[in-house]
């Protein structure tokens, strides 16, 4: 099906991708890509001759782009360049690439090991994504979709990253998200959530079952960069049923040891982590 913009001309492009095309995001887009290593600094002029665009829609992109630090401009000069925040969120895509290639070894050899899903969880304020995952071979097994998001008050590797997020960047998700309840053990309520939460610190991982989906377990690592900071989490998931307490305390110790050596791959030294025991079951 063909999509058509919104002065009425036909968008091919988006219609054949079978994507939805919001003209207005469009142009930030243009505008963006006008700057370039040989270009680093434009005026609004050459922002408007490049970009196909009238200056006073450009003055309006380029200053709401400003206001987010997407956008700088020197005031002496009255050039626009690109700003920090974009460098920020250039940073997080590196660290992802470079994040998936060094733990996707690691998802296929717990797969291999457990006969469980394996994923590679990453934060993101609206809830934690999927970059990367190795499907169970076997026929019933969790469902798991390749970007798709989570809560954060469900589930074993959202509330691990949560624990190791910021207090600040913590405290904005507990406060500003209304939390779904997916089962009977999910927690709902923001102060047990932060309760919660702040029990896992401290551990190189966390088990829980039943919370997101009534017979699916799920035991997480976290994954530190170099600096420490929480990049991400690697998790094996299954069906409760055809788990045993052996199984359990087997496959926590090998999702603790892959969390373990991507963070060392990573540049990440071995802290202070306790490793004591923390399991959920509701």
């Amino acid at each position: 099906m063909t999509r058509r913009r919104g002065n009425g001309q036909t968008n091919e492009r988006a219609g054949r991708a079978g994507i939805y095309w919001l003209e207005s995001v469009g142009r930030v887009m243009r505008v963006l890509d006008c700057f370039t290593e040989g270009n680093p600094s434009l005026r609004l002029t050459d922002l408007s001759e490049r970009s196909g665009i009238t200056k006073t829609q450009v003055l309006r992109i380029a200053s709401t782009l400003q206001s987010g630090g997407y956008l700088h401009r020197d005031f002496e000069t009255k050039r626009y360049r690109l700003g920090t925040r974009l460098f920020h969120l250039g940073m997080a895509v590196h660290n992802s690439m470079d994040l998936r290639r060094i733990a996707h070894p690691y998802l296929q050899r717990l797969v291999e090991a457990t006969q469980e899903t394996a994923r590679l969880i990453v934060p993101h304020p609206s809830g934690p994504v999927c970059i990367d995952l190795v499907e169970s071979p076997k026929g019933i097994r969790v469902f798991a979709q390749l970007g798709a998001k989570m809560p954060w008050n469900a589930g074993t590797s959202p509330k691990l990253i949560l624990a190791y997020l910021p207090e600040d960047e913590r405290e904005r998700i507990l406060t500003r998200h209304p939390f779904k309840r997916y089962t009977e053990r999910t927690i709902v309520d923001a102060d047990e959530l932060r309760r919660e939460v702040l029990s896992i610190g401290g551990q190189d991982f966390y088990f829980c079952d039943g919370d997101l989906d009534e017979d699916a377990f799920g035991v997480s690592a976290p994954i530190f960069d170099h600096v420490a900071r929480i990049i991400g989490a690697i998790n094996v998931s299954g069906p409760s049923s055809r788990l045993s307490k052996a199984e359990v305390n087997r496959f926590i110790q090998l999702v603790r040891t892959a969390g373990a050596e991507i963070s060392r791959e990573l540049g990440h030294r071995a802290g202070a982590l306790t490793g004591t025991t923390n399991e959920r079951s509701g």
